[in-house]
């Protein structure tokens, strides 16, 4: 893998220099307009972790800005969660505190540059995942189209997810691909335990855990190894994962607020946040963007349903792996389920699409990934009283500069624009290149 890396680095080094040269104009840009509240946390908890150890996941952000000496500057309106999820402990997993805590020991001093040199330090990770991504696609990404709109979206995304975000996407990310790449190399073991770490930085890498089971089930056990980074803590360091646990489990404990545009959730309960206690309401508009997801899925699926051919005289793990293309289709029916969905959440499972074998299953995943974007916006307006009443404003507040804001988002976006177009005409001219060669050889013509 580590030569694989090298390769593509170079191979990829003029498109890397112009990637870094956006990215790192865009981390003050986007400092300036921006209130980037995990990466403030992180970088609160980091510095916090090497005071109170791994005691700080039985605080919440407003305990441990108050038990912080008060000239740091850790104050509430930037640096904790919003009130209505003031009783949230940290719930990040271990490997992702552990790299904010690594990183701001290494860049000591609150404040001041500390907070962009975290999100310069993740847009290193996303460069790398760039890299990481052009290794999975192969000869793809100078061939296929749907492979050079994967790299240019998750340009977009990661550049968003670090430079103007500085959240923990790319290291989840990076530890996910690059566990991709040691399955395609038949390092199961390796794969495991860096999948293991992925899901120590973000849970949704665990998405893929089935697949590589089924595949090596003896190399699970580095799985298990890896996940001690959160065992040890919780059971013998007092940490607490409760915030996470409730937040996986999709209960109210996690927050009264319901942000997720498609939660059908809300046909018979969408909070009433202007009441106290919050009571609820029916909303039948809430079910639409669900109706159109099945529809959607109805007249697409058959596309992944296996044949009664393709189970013959298999074993059950061999019929289990049969299913694979399903399973992974089915992935995003996830993000309807839970309650707490931001609009970032889409592109989690972009990654899963290195899961298809053939191009058109993944060609069609990409398609329903479009669909349930353009569904999730869909349910910004047929959930829109509700979402109008808290928690679409209490969004745009991390936008500190009204309508200023849009100023910098046009340069970002323009400057993201321009290194893609810049990244697609030079693959598209190489590509037009191959192929004028290749029809010069099929007439016979010797091409020098």
């Amino acid at each position: 893998m580590l030569t694989a890396i090298s390769y593509k680095i170079y191979e990829m080094r003029k498109y890397l220099v112009l990637s870094l040269i956006i990215s790192i104009v865009a981390i003050p840009i986007a400092n300036s307009f921006v209130v980037e509240r995990d990466r403030n946390r992180n970088e609160m908890y980091g510095e916090a972790f090497w005071i109170y150890g791994f005691e700080i996941y039985n605080m919440t952000d407003s305990q441990l800005a108050d038990a912080l000496p008060p000239e740091w500057g850790f104050n509430a309106s930037l640096y904790a969660l919003p009130p209505y999820l003031g009783n949230i402990t940290y719930e990040y997993p271990v490997f992702g505190l552990i790299f904010f805590a690594i990183a701001v020991w290494l860049y000591p001093g609150v404040g001041g540059l500390q907070p962009l040199w975290l999100n310069f330090l993740l847009v290193l990770v996303f460069n790398l995942n760039l890299v990481l991504v052009a290794i999975l696609l192969r000869d793809k990404i100078y061939k296929v189209s749907w492979a050079r709109f994967l790299f240019g979206a998750y340009f977009v995304y990661g550049l968003i997810m670090s430079a103007g975000g500085g959240k923990n996407e790319p290291i989840a990310d990076c530890l996910m691909l690059m566990a991709l790449i040691l399955r395609k190399e038949g390092q199961m073991g390796k794969a495991m335990f860096t999948l293991g770490l992925a899901v120590q930085s973000k849970i949704y890498p665990a998405v893929i855990f089935p697949i590589l089971f089924l595949e090596a089930p003896v190399s699970s056990v580095w799985f298990l190894i890896s996940t001690l980074l959160t065992v040890i803590p919780f059971a013998f360091l007092g940490a607490n994962f409760d915030s996470l646990i409730s937040h996986f489990l999709n209960t109210t404990s996690y927050s009264s607020y319901i942000v997720n545009p498609m939660y059908p959730g809300l046909f018979l309960a969408t909070p009433d946040v202007a009441t106290n206690p919050v009571t609820y309401y029916m909303w039948p508009p809430a079910l639409v963007p669900l109706i159109i997801y099945v529809t959607f899925m109805t007249y697409t699926i058959p596309l992944y349903l296996p044949s009664r051919q393709q189970f013959q005289g298999k074993s059950v793990v061999q019929k289990l792996l049969v299913l694979k293309p399903l399973y992974v289709y089915l992935l995003p029916a996830i993000l309807f389920v839970y309650r707490w969905v931001m609009p970032w959440y889409l592109f989690w499972l972009g990654i899963t699409v290195f899961l298809f074998d053939e191009d058109k299953q993944a060609i069609g995943y990409l398609k329903q990934l479009t669909v349930v974007g353009v569904v999730y916006t869909f349910g910004l307006l047929c959930n829109g009283p509700y979402l109008l009443s808290g928690p679409l404003p209490d969004f745009l507040a991390n936008f500190t500069s009204g309508w200023y804001t849009i100023i910098g988002l046009s340069l970002m976006v323009g400057l993201t624009a321009f290194s893609y177009f810049a990244w697609k005409w030079t693959f598209e001219r190489r590509e037009r290149k191959a192929r004028i060669i290749r029809e010069a050889e099929a007439r016979g013509e010797l091409v020098i």
